[in-house]
């Protein structure tokens, strides 16, 4: 169990983070629907604060949902 420990590959980030999405609708909630890979996705701010601009940053994922920012991370 020790050995098996010691050996534990850090995790690395999702490689969907830091990627740019393009925003096709806001809905009034703070979701949006981007494209991102050649398909649409739901995407939600990361924070509530964060302004809502057309083209956004990856920030992180919930699910199948992208979690947006508007600048990258």
């Amino acid at each position: 169990h020790r050995w098996r420990l010691k050996r534990v590959v850090p995790q690395q980030p999702p490689l969907d983070v830091g990627q740019t999405v393009r925003v096709l609708d806001w809905r009034d909630d703070g979701s949006a629907r981007v494209s991102y890979r050649g398909t649409q996705w739901d995407a939600e701010l990361a924070q509530p604060s964060v302004p809502r601009v057309e083209t956004m940053y990856i920030v992180g994922t919930r699910g199948s949902t992208l979690l947006i920012a508007d600048q990258r991370p």
